[in-house]
């Protein structure tokens, strides 16, 4: 480094430097001024002196100007990426496999400001969105955000609700995704055992707060649901009786009313019901039912609804009760089918109100086995239930109410009586909802049947005639596609 020093000094003595100190304000003498024209002409010669290009080709740049934001992520970048994720610092309430954590919270994660006395903010992550999505479309579909704060905090500080939604989750997932029905993982009955043996303890502590808390209520629910997801009936309606019981401590289901937990349990009571044709658990006079929203009972668009409707007369055939459930729930089909044109989805809290209050409706309503009443009501159940129950593309084809609705529905075409139009709208709600097409050659058979009775040429003829009784084309586009493809009644490419 000196040598390197030594090298840029010029050789030879240094040249004398003189300075010039002036201290009063009386002009200098003229010797002075010479010297000093002398020392500012030398200065300025020099600095017009063109420096040699060799000079400048050894020089080295100046460096530039660094951004503090340019430092940060050129240093950032040097970091080495994270091992693991943002649950490594959360402490649960019990220990699950990772695996199933990731399943549990697959989506958003958490924040690192996790502590026991924080409200929870709208960071923490949700429960499995990704299950939540397959559980309830409709909601999914209208762009709806569960709050991920009601779902998330029970699994740090509940080892009951840990290890009974672990047992859910992963047979959720091991039957969507992997498609295995017969057996629970290892993991998976682990869970279940250690969630039971915890539910139990509780239940027979006596503290009384703790027996009837939300927590207990959602661990119940989620045996109840996973029960009716396998196909276990009795096991379900067993779990629902339990819970109805927790509910009447409580005070009953009133006490509930506007509350996410309150629509969990009016959706697995009402898919209980429809699917086993059993009473509902929660409501059983039609005093208790919710009133229809009065939005929907609105008369000021009766005739545009009216001009829209094919079978129009058939509608008016029937009983009160059930032609009122039918307006409704076909303006409701309008109301969200013009939030998807525009833009402006229509609100939970009337998608909750609307399968309350047509769903325990039609389930109690009782007319002649094989009557236009009976087979409408069967009709507007089968949709309704696809609306609000039905877990996307799950279908339970061997549950007692698909198999009645498959006879009644070979028994109208047997009798010949009613409209091809109201015909093909059963065939295509049946395949929606119930039936895989491609495993049922009736379906296809009659399908066809209805469909070239009813002229149709492309996918746009048949949607108008759905769209004509009742249909959703932002939750059933894709589905009814499909069915019409099958028929093979043009070419793909074809609308």
């Amino acid at each position: 480094m000196d040598e390197a020093l030594q090298s840029k000094q010029h050789p030879g003595p240094l040249p004398i430097m003189h300075f010039i100190v002036s201290s009063n304000i009386e002009k200098v003498d003229p010797v002075t001024r010479k010297l000093i024209r002398s020392h500012v002409m030398r200065g300025k010669k020099q600095r017009e002196k063109k420096i040699p290009a060799q000079t400048l080709a050894g020089r080295r740049p100046l460096p530039a100007a660094v951004e503090l934001r340019d430092l940060v992520e050129t240093c950032a970048a040097a970091i080495p990426g994270r091992v693991g994720s943002d649950l490594s610092f959360i402490e649960f309430s019990d220990q699950v496999e990772p695996s199933l954590l990731l399943k549990m919270t697959k989506g958003r994660q958490p924040r690192f400001e996790v502590f026991p006395f924080e409200t929870p903010t709208d960071e923490t992550t949700a429960v499995s969105p990704i299950a939540m999505q397959v559980i309830f479309p409709l909601m999914a579909a209208i762009g709806f955000q569960p709050d991920p704060r009601g779902t998330f905090y029970p699994l740090v500080y509940d080892a009951a609700t840990l290890h009974i939604t672990a047992f859910a989750i992963d047979g959720f997932f091991s039957r969507i995704l992997r498609g295995q029905t017969d057996s629970l993982s290892p993991a998976a009955l682990m869970h279940l055992r250690k969630g039971l043996r915890l539910l139990r303890q509780r239940l027979l502590e006596k503290d009384d707060e703790k027996q009837v808390s939300d927590s207990t209520i959602g661990i119940v629910l989620k045996l109840a649901t996973t029960a009716h997801f396998d196909g276990e009936c009795e096991t379900s309606r067993q779990h629902m009786e339990g819970l109805r019981k927790i509910v009447d401590l409580r005070g009953g289901f009133k006490v509930f009313d506007g509350t996410k937990l309150a629509v969990e349990i009016m959706r697995c009571d009402l898919s209980i019901a429809v699917l086993h044709e059993s009473n509902p658990m929660f409501v059983f006079q039609p005093p208790e039912m919710a009133e229809y929203p009065k939005r929907l009972l609105s008369d000021s668009n009766d005739k545009k609804i009216a001009a829209s409707q094919s079978n129009n007369e058939l509608i008016q055939m029937l009983n009160p009760d059930l032609a009122t459930a039918w307006k409704v729930m076909r303006r409701f089909c309008l109301l969200v089918n013009l939030g998807a044109q525009t833009s402006r989805f229509i609100e939970p809290e009337l998608i909750h109100h609307t399968m309350a209050s047509v769903l325990y409706r039609l389930i109690h309503m009782s007319f002649a086995i094989g009557s236009l009443d009976e087979n409408l009501r069967l009709g507007l159940l089968a949709y309704s239930y696809h609306v609000f129950l039905q877990w996307q593309d799950i279908k339970f084809a061997g549950h007692q109410f698909p198999v009645h609705y498959r006879k009644v529905i070979l028994e109208l075409e047997a009798a010949d009586e009613t409209p091809p139009q109201m015909m093909l709208w059963f065939l295509v709600i049946g395949a929606n909802s119930f039936f895989k097409a491609t495993d049922e050659g009736w379906l296809i058979k009659s399908l066809r049947l209805y469909a070239s009775r009813c002229n149709v040429k492309s996918w746009r003829d048949m949607e108008g005639i759905l769209k004509s009784i009742m249909w959703m084309p932002l939750l059933d586009e894709k589905a009814g596609r499909g069915v019409y493809y099958l028929l093979h009644l043009n070419d793909r490419t074809t609308n």
